[in-house]
C-alpha cells in the first residue's frame, strides 16, 4: 500500500476483534463497541506506550513484537497511554489507520484496518483509568446464598464453595486481561479472607459505606468488586457491583441470570405389529435414532436412559 505520509510503502494488515470476559459476559447487554487495532499496549521504559499483547494469527502477529514502542497513529505522535487510547478510540471499526512503531533503533509503519472490541462496561471503566496511568487494584468479594428446595443439600457447604468459585474466577479473568497493564494488581485472596470474617454484609451481599473504606484501607485496594451468587432451583443468578473506595461510588453494577437446562422426559413405545405403537407405562427418558436401512427407509432405534 502506498503511504499516504510520504514514506516508503507499507503493509496493509487487517486487525482481530476481540471480546473482553466472553466466558463471563454473554449474558449483558452493557457492551461498549470501540475500534481495536489487534493489539494491546502497556507503559513501557520513559512512559512509552508498547505492545503488550497481539490477537489473532494473521499477518499482524508476525510483523509485531510485544515490546515494539507505537510512536505515532496516522502521523500524530503517541505522548502517553491515555492520549493513545483516545486517538484510537477517535475512529471507527473498518477503518484503515497507520501506525507507526519503533523497535530498538528501527521504525516502521503499518496500515492496519481496525476492527471492534466487544467490551463491556467494567472493561471499559477499568481499561480508561490504566491507560490513563491511575495504579487500580482491585479486591474481589464474594457473597453466596441458596434458596434451591433440595433437602439433600449441604447448604453452609455449598455457600463456602461458591464464595471460594467466585473469588478465583474472578480474580483469574481480571488478572487474564488486566495483567499486560502497568500498574494492575489483584489483592490476594487469603489476605482478604481473613479480614472478610470481620465483615457484615446486607442480604444484598453489599456492605456500608465505612465497611467499604475500612477494607480499601486494610488492603491497599482501589476498588472493590462485589459478587454475589444466589441459586434457584431453575436458575443461578449473579450480581456485580464496581465500587471505587474513597469516594463509595458505585461505578458499575449488573445482575444476570443462567437459566438450568430443562430435562425433557419422552414416552417409550413399544412395537404391537406393523405401523402401530402402544405407549409403555413407564416414562423413562429415551434417545430415538434414526437409522436408514437397505431399502431407503428407516428403522427406529430406541435407547432407554435410566
Amino acid at each position: 500500500m502506498k503511504n499516504p505520509l510520504g514514506k516508503e510503502d507499507i503493509l496493509l494488515c487487517q486487525a482481530e476483534g476481540y471480546s473482553p470476559f466472553a466466558g463471563f459476559y454473554n449474558n449483558t447487554s452493557q457492551i461498549d463497541r470501540i475500534a481495536f487495532p489487534g493489539f494491546f499496549t502497556g507503559e513501557g521504559d520513559a512512559s512509552s506506550t508498547v505492545v503488550s499483547r497481539v490477537i489473532g494469527e494473521d499477518n499482524l502477529v508476525r510483523e509485531l513484537r510485544k515490546g515494539d514502542a507505537v510512536t505515532a497513529v496516522d502521523g500524530t505522535p503517541v505522548t502517553s497511554g491515555k492520549q493513545y487510547a483516545q486517538l484510537v478510540q477517535g475512529y471507527n471499526p473498518d477503518q484503515t489507520v497507520i501506525f507507526t512503531f519503533r523497535r530498538l533503533n528501527r521504525e516502521f509503519s503499518l496500515a492496519i484496518r481496525l476492527n471492534t472490541l466487544y467490551a463491556p462496561l467494567f472493561y471499559s471503566l477499568v481499561a480508561d483509568r490504566l491507560n490513563a496511568g491511575n495504579k487500580t487494584s482491585i479486591a474481589v468479594i464474594p457473597s453466596a446464598n441458596t434458596a434451591a428446595q433440595n433437602s439433600n443439600l449441604n447448604v453452609s457447604g455449598l455457600i463456602e464453595n461458591d464464595k471460594s468459585l467466585i473469588s478465583s474466577s474472578y480474580e483469574k479473568m481480571l488478572l487474564d486481561e488486566f495483567r499486560p497493564f502497568a500498574g494492575f494488581s489483584v489483592i490476594d485472596r487469603d489476605m482478604l479472607e481473613n479480614i472478610m470474617k470481620e465483615v457484615t454484609f446486607q442480604k444484598s451481599g453489599f456492605v456500608d459505606d465505612q465497611t467499604i473504606v475500612k477494607i480499601g484501607k486494610m488492603t491497599g485496594a482501589t476498588h472493590l468488586m462485589f459478587v454475589t451468587l444466589s441459586r434457584y432451583d431453575d436458575s443461578t443468578a449473579y450480581v456485580e457491583r464496581l465500587v471505587e473506595v474513597e469516594s463509595t461510588k458505585v461505578l458499575y453494577s449488573n445482575n444476570y441470570k443462567i437459566m438450568k437446562p430443562k430435562v425433557v422426559k419422552k414416552k417409550v413405545y413399544e412395537e404391537e405389529g406393523e405401523g402401530r405403537r402402544r405407549d409403555k407405562k413407564d416414562d423413562k427418558p429415551v434417545i430415538i435414532i434414526n437409522n436408514i436401512n437397505n431399502n431407503g427407509g428407516f428403522n427406529n432405534t430406541t435407547i432407554n436412559n435410566k
